[in-house]
């Protein structure tokens, strides 16, 4: 069984942009993840658990439904910061406006996958931790209750940047935030690690062809 996230790649400054609030996140509070070659900056349409030979199927499953839809066309704005803390420390996201052609989209990517999903995952479905830290429970919990607890009307499409200490999150949610419009590069399945990270692309399409 593996974990998987069927997310938005971002585009090239997106990412970068990403990358500057995700390295000050780290400075202020190292224990946090940080975005490098196999933990991308993304944004979730679906997360699910699935057997590890029928990811070809969902791949298929996925091209029918993304067939003639312009996914690196799609225009999406980020509207502010948004920030849980608990116990100290916390995470940091970047809010995505919904829209309907967004929302279509994660709907009919789950639908794909949902034939296929398999309940009862554990922290060995998920790709290990550099460093052999444990996959939260958290982790492996938020996959199991993706559907319905975060998809359909519960879906907040948004951007993961980091973790950080409460007070820092607390200083980045009140800075004065510019919202601003990006567009995907591609549509994709990871392999999920710890704290729902992308650590490695399994499939990606890009509206003419997969890879």
């Amino acid at each position: 069984m593996i974990a998987i996230d069927v997310l938005l790649e971002l585009d090239a400054a997106t990412q970068e942009r990403a990358r500057r609030v995700n390295a000050a996140l780290r400075a202020d509070h190292p224990a946090g993840f940080a975005f490098d070659a196999t933990h991308l900056p993304h944004a979730t349409l679906v997360q699910r658990y699935i057997g590890a030979r029928d990811l070809d199927p969902v791949c298929d499953a996925l091209a029918a439904v993304l067939a003639g839809r312009d996914v690196a066309g799609m225009r999406l704005e980020v509207t502010r910061v948004n920030v849980r803390i608990e116990d100290g420390s916390g995470s940091a996201s970047w809010l995505i406006r919904p829209q309907p052609a967004l929302q279509a989209l994660a709907d009919d990517c789950l639908a794909a996958v949902q034939a296929f999903a398999r309940s009862g995952g554990t922290a060995a479905a998920f790709a290990p931790e550099d460093d052999g830290a444990p996959i939260r429970p958290s982790t492996v919990r938020y996959v199991e209750c993706f559907a319905p607890e975060h998809s359909g009307a519960n879906y907040v499409p948004h951007i993961t940047l980091g973790r950080g200490s409460a007070t820092h999150l607390q200083a980045l949610e009140a800075e004065a935030f510019e919202p601003f419009v990006f567009s995907p590069s591609a549509l994709a399945i990871h392999r999920l690690g710890n704290h729902g990270t992308a650590r490695m692309r399994l499939w990606s399409w890009r509206g003419t062809a997969m890879g």
